[in-house]
């Protein structure tokens, strides 16, 4: 680079770029290509014919498609996220941080330079799974849909069902199952006063997250009343007016007269 930069490209600018192009064409040919190397003491030209175009490969017979690597973590359900889809992996990997490599059509998942995983990038669904990832005992779960899940929040009670149909309402776009799958779950391991009570809190505040659900349960405050929405007191009526009257001759004072 620092040759041609050096020699064609000196003077130049503001050239018309087709004028530039075919003028670098005529150099490469006349000029570079037969020129003694200052290293090899060789033509270029000679020893490419020699040496070089012979120890070339084939092009590739599909063009180069652009690749998009991105890290995630294996979440509990055996899925990692990118761009608000979700795509499975080995069930083995849970925890623990793959490499994403997404292209025009697919996502490939990688686990310590080895490929576990390969999706196309879009589908039917807010998921991709594949059986053979998950453990036998969480299978299942997957074909559990929204009514399943909202079925088993009404055996809790109305205020737990009404949470968890807010928590379903609350994004159209990204599917909550996993996170209303974990809610309902969590609940359960509690008795039905508390859940109820826990979910009434939420709807209460707006805490639609699993976190703030936990966190509820968590410190007990499902156990505390809930803050009273007090109506504020009516404000009291204004004083009456007081008009002043004229003076009277007897006594040469202002009487005060109230009105209203």
């Amino acid at each position: 680079m620092r040759y041609v930069k050096g020699n064609f490209f000196v003077g130049r600018a503001g050239e018309d770029a087709r004028e530039c192009e075919a003028d670098l064409q005529r150099w490469l040919r006349d000029v570079a290509s037969v020129r003694v190397h200052g290293t090899t003491g060789r033509q270029p030209r000679l020893l490419f014919q020699q040496a070089e175009s012979s120890a070339l490969r084939a092009l590739p017979a599909a063009a180069w498609t652009p690749e998009v690597w991105h890290e995630a973590r294996v979440h509990r359900d055996a899925h990692v996220m990118y761009g608000r889809r979700l795509y499975s992996v080995p069930w083995r990997l849970i925890g623990q941080r793959v490499w994403l490599c997404v292209t025009a059509h697919d996502v490939r998942v990688y686990a310590q330079d080895e490929r576990v995983a390969t999706h196309p990038l879009r589908g039917e669904g807010h998921r991709s799974t594949v059986e053979s990832h998950l453990p036998e005992a969480r299978a299942a779960l997957r074909h559990r849909s929204r009514s399943h899940w909202e079925t088993r929040a009404a055996r809790l009670g109305p205020h737990t069902e009404a949470y968890v149909r807010a928590v379903f309402d609350a994004d159209d776009v990204l599917s909550q199952l996993r996170c209303v799958q974990a809610m309902v779950v969590h609940l359960e391991g509690f008795p039905r006063e508390r859940a109820e009570a826990a979910c009434r809190r939420a709807l209460h505040f707006g805490n639609l997250r699993y976190q703030g659900l936990k966190d509820i349960l968590r410190r007990g405050l499902d156990l505390q009343p809930l803050p009273r929405t007090g109506t504020w007191p009516s404000p009291r009526p204004p004083p009456p007016l007081r008009r002043r009257l004229p003076a009277t001759r007897a006594t040469g004072r202002d009487p005060i007269r109230w009105t209203g």
